[in-house]
């Protein structure tokens, strides 16, 4: 009986170290696993491993992927790694979450990264973040997820960042921000619209948390489209979309 308790609990103890192999070639992934949470995000990638290998296997070794919504790290430390003389820009506005994220590219010695501590919008300023931290479900500009503690955060666009030289510009664009996909993409307009457009756009999306944001998957669709967007794969998973669209 207490061996059994015992496995038990080393079972459920943190923190602890989780390794991947079999993501990037010749590469064991590791991560750092303080909490239930975490664990489900970083162990099983929060049920999204097939996407994460659908990105990677359209990653060139020189792209610039910006992340947004990078949370911990579970879609931008294997980028890094495949990406490898190109570079990833995580933005990630909770601290918590970016404290992790440093640990995470350290843990796996990448230096091909740039955290952006802010969120991404349509327009510059400051908004709240609904969080609860990196124990909690995912932070959002709305209280879409049951939280009710915020904090404030510094919001910029894609396309102002860009013009200000402060970010390169991307090849690949993976957006996951619980439901203000929309923001994100009307605040890189300039970008998308132009002759150096990212070549792929990923995106993670929430039809539930979209009226949140006075928007819906058809004014998403038809904006990409607009944008001379094709649409590749298409999964879906519980309550969100996850789609790639390619540039015509």
């Amino acid at each position: 009986m207490k061996k059994a308790l015992k496995r038990l609990l080393n079972k459920f103890r943190y923190p602890y170290i989780c390794p991947h192999t079999g993501l990037v070639a010749g590469t064991t992934i590791r991560f750092h696993v303080n909490n239930p949470v975490e664990k489900f995000r970083l162990q099983k990638f929060g049920g999204e491993r097939d996407q994460l290998e659908g990105l990677l296997t359209l990653l060139r070794d020189d792209d610039v992927l910006y992340d947004i919504g990078s949370s911990v790290g579970a879609w931008s430390i294997p980028a890094a790694l495949k990406a490898s003389r190109g570079k990833v820009i995580s933005f990630e506005p909770d601290p918590e979450n970016q404290q992790r994220l440093l640990k995470n590219y350290e843990l796996n010695g990448i230096s091909n990264f740039k955290i952006m501590p802010i969120a991404v919008g349509d327009k510059p300023g400051e908004l709240e973040l609904f969080t609860a931290g990196a124990y909690a479900a995912s932070p959002s500009l709305k209280p879409v997820n049951n939280i009710s503690t915020s904090i404030k955060v510094k919001i910029e666009t894609v396309d102002g960042l860009i013009s200000r030289k402060e970010i390169p510009l991307p090849t690949v664009v993976k957006i996951d921000i619980e439901g203000a996909e929309m923001m994100a993409l009307k605040g890189m307009s300039v970008l998308l619209s132009s002759p150096q457009k990212p070549r792929a756009l990923v995106l993670e999306l929430h039809p539930l948390y979209l009226p949140w944001f006075d928007t819906d998957l058809t004014e998403i669709l038809q904006f990409l489209i607009e944008k001379n967007y094709r649409i590749g794969q298409l999964a879906s998973r519980e309550d969100q979309v996850i789609c790639t669209w390619f540039s015509k």
